[in-house]
């Protein structure tokens, strides 16, 4: 025995051994420094699109050291862009067994490693070899990959567009000459398909049995339900998977498009208001909704979860009122009997009641509801700006620089990185002591944007300890600004004012797209997990050291109480 042991040992050495020559066989730079520049020099290429430039220093790079994913990456991508597409095919593989890259601001190219097994599968489509462009697809949607639907329309593909097998993919072989409900049992079928390919974990919080017997109980019901029924249906299913990623946008299948009502809901901690309306309706805003049908307003927003998938009870607050505006929700949940009318019990601020009846009408779903603005000139500052994605302001009585972020995005006019780098400037210029972050509308978007702003926050910090960081959150915290806020409690020391955050600090995020052949649904399903914080942060949110709930009193005077509590505490501090 104790020889096979050392036997067993000898092996592992000298396999060890071995892979250690062969990386430093991989490894032949002549000149480290002068190796360093050209990278430099090579990615700056890249950047600017000089592919043609770019490519003889890579390649004499990539033949001097042959472990950096990174050059084989933005090599791939100049080929691609080349047209050298078996070139491209190469470097891309050889990304993919590194590992992949993480290099970001790469123009035309995605980074992570489902995007370059479509990057190859379309390389190979440029040279039409179906049979490996067709075996990359497949390996690209098995790992997770999220823009499945936009594919099928890509010019890369289009001596496929034809191809049964290449529809298949997309679920739109044999479509001809089949009834409605041969069609919808497609469609559900495909969705099914699609949330075990897209979805990290499809079966933590509903079983795989259950979640069969739900795709099989509507299939057998379709005869009996009318397209919008089959819609509701369908947002039940996915509202069952759980993650604030999964939902379906409701005016998006040509058949089965819901409507929705001419009012918004807002819920306040003293009930649930209309906040807007449509033209003709404006005259209810301001009014408490005490029923809907004949059910308590407040017992309507926990209905709703049937069809609402989310991280934590805070999206309940958030898009509770969204999915009550929806008449075949209502429906569907059991709150009416027909979603073409609609009755609410409304009381105005002196307690007197009125019955409304109100119809549902076409709409575009994009996006789901702010608070918005109140019907007057003069805006209070937190609901001034709410669809700049990112902007500032000096308060100089409380020597504080207010900064709101209600997207994860790029301005076209001016980025987030050349934003933070004025915003810190700013900071220096005024010599501020406090930093108001306001991230109460912020639903997220791309995290890979975030880092300027952490920096910021770690700089400002940084620079005096007496200095203090306030950012205000709530239920709309949601997704990468999830992601931002946990790491700011992270790596600052920050006062945490307003509501319990959209999310959990550890979530499944992301969202792959699908888009049902037969109906055109189109939805996300949650594709991967964000472990921002440590594994064993297990909280359902993130609290914030002075809760502050808004009330509809303090909205409809433009107070902002959250706000105003932080400069209670600065004018207190000066004090």
């Amino acid at each position: 025995m104790k020889k096979v042991i050392i036997s067993s040992l000898i092996i592992l050495f000298f396999i060890n051994i071995n892979y250690t020559f062969a990386q430093t066989e991989n490894n032949r730079i002549e000149n480290s420094l002068d190796y360093f520049n050209q990278r430099n020099e090579a990615l700056s290429l890249v950047k600017s699109k000089k592919w043609k430039e770019a490519i003889p220093i890579l390649e004499n790079l990539t033949k001097q050291y042959q472990n950096d994913p990174d050059l084989f990456y933005v090599s791939g991508i100049a080929y691609y862009e080349l047209k050298q597409y078996q070139n491209a095919i190469t470097s891309l593989k050889q990304v993919l067994k590194l590992g992949g890259t993480n290099l970001r601001g790469i123009p035309t190219g995605s980074s992570p490693s489902n995007d370059l097994m479509i990057k190859i599968a379309k390389a190979y489509a440029k040279l039409n070899h179906k049979e490996n462009a067709m075996l990359w697809l497949q390996k690209g949607f098995a790992a997770r990959y999220d823009e499945k639907p936009f594919l099928k329309e890509d010019d890369a593909f289009e001596n496929f567009n034809k191809d049964e097998d290449f529809l298949a993919l997309f679920g739109d072989a044999s479509q001809k000459d089949i009834s409605r409900e041969e069609a919808w049992i497609k469609d559900v079928s495909y969705l099914e398909k699609r949330i075990t390919e897209l979805h990290y974990s499809p079966y933590h919080l509903v079983s795989k049995i259950e979640l069969a017997k739900a795709f099989q109980k509507l299939k057998t019901n379709i005869a009996t339900l009318s397209d919008k029924q089959i819609v509701v249906a369908l947002l039940k299913v996915v509202g069952s998977l759980g993650n604030g990623h999964n939902l379906i946008i409701p005016t998006s299948p040509t058949k089965g498009a819901l409507k929705k009502l001419p009012v918004q809901f807002y819920q306040f901690n003293d009930g649930l208001f209309i906040v807007d309306a449509e033209e003709d309706f404006e005259q209810w805003i301001g009014y408490k909704v005490d029923l809907i049908g004949n059910t308590p307003a407040a017992e309507v927003i926990q209905k709703t979860n049937a069809v609402n998938a989310r991280d934590n009870d805070m999206q309940t607050l958030w898009l509770g009122p969204y999915y009550a505006g929806l008449p075949d929700v209502l429906e569907g949940i059991g709150i009416i009997e027909d979603a073409n009318k609609v009755t609410l019990t409304l009381s105005d601020l002196k307690g007197n009641t009125k019955k409304v009846i109100l119809n549902p009408v076409d709409w575009n779903f994009a996006g789901f509801p702010l608070l918005p603005k109140l019907k007057k000139e003069n805006q209070p500052l937190f609901l001034s700006k709410t669809e700049d994605f990112y902007w500032s302001k000096v308060l100089p009585e409380q020597n504080a620089m207010f900064v709101q972020f209600n997207l994860v995005q790029q301005k076209g006019d001016l980025s987030f990185m050349d934003f933070n780098i004025k915003l810190r400037e700013n900071i220096k210029t005024n010599n501020s002591q406090n930093l108001i972050l306001d991230l109460r509308f912020n639903s997220g978007g791309n995290g890979a944007i975030l880092p300027p702003i952490i920096k910021t926050l770690m700089m400002f910090e940084s620079l005096r300890p007496e200095r203090k960081i306030f950012v205000l959150m709530g239920r709309g915290t949601f997704s990468a600004a999830q992601n931002l806020l946990t790491e700011i409690t992270k790596y600052t020391n920050p006062i945490l004012v307003g509501e319990q955050s959209g999310s959990k600090p550890n979530h499944i995020g992301e969202a792959g797209w699908f888009k049902l052949p037969y109906s055109g649904l189109m939805g996300l399903i949650s594709t991967q997990f964000h472990q921002t914080s440590k594994a064993e942060d297990f909280r359902h949110w993130i609290a914030p050291h002075i809760p502050v709930s808004v009330s509809s009193t303090d909205y409809f005077n433009g107070n902002d109480k959250a706000l105003n509590i932080i400069i209670d505490i600065i004018n207190s501090d000066k004090n």
